[in-house]
């Protein structure tokens, strides 16, 4: 969506789902984890939170939210075991594309095929299993994950 596209309930439903979901569910479950001195915190933000993607500024802006207070909760447990790994993939194959063009698949399947390559979900997801599976000594803090045709 551009800046001057969608509604403000559109732009709202963006910013709720992905920043202010993230932080209820952060502040629901860090305590307990602070509590027992273990645990792994993986937030999904996007190479959007960084880089200027046009026709995306609710979803970007969003994204840049998870992406500050990754790096933020990250310093405030800084003395403690726990640790906090942002996920930064670029264009990847999900339902977001069918969302952002309202269920028309093949505007979807178009918006794809314009870029010539895209991750798949299994992509990231083994990105973060790579993460976790660190030594409890080592946090991947930021990882980007881009198709090999993107820069």
């Amino acid at each position: 969506m551009r800046f001057d596209q969608g509604s403000a309930d559109d732009w709202s439903a963006i910013i709720e789902t992905n920043l202010i979901g993230l932080m209820r569910v952060t502040r629901a479950i860090l305590p307990g984890m602070v509590a027992r001195g273990r645990g792994d915190i993986v937030n999904m933000s996007s190479i959007s939170a960084l880089r200027i993607v046009p026709e995306q500024a609710p979803y970007s802006a969003s994204k840049a939210g998870v992406h500050m207070l990754s790096d933020i909760i990250r310093g405030e447990l800084a003395e403690t075991p726990l640790r906090v790994i942002e996920i930064m993939p670029g264009l990847t194959r999900t339902s977001i594309v069918t969302t952002r063009h309202r269920g028309d698949e093949e505007a979807a399947r178009q918006y794809f095929e314009r870029f010539g390559m895209a991750l798949d979900p299994e992509d990231v997801a083994r990105c973060v299993m790579f993460a976790l599976s660190q030594p409890p000594h080592v946090q991947i803090a930021q990882m980007f994950v881009l198709p090999t045709n993107r820069w």
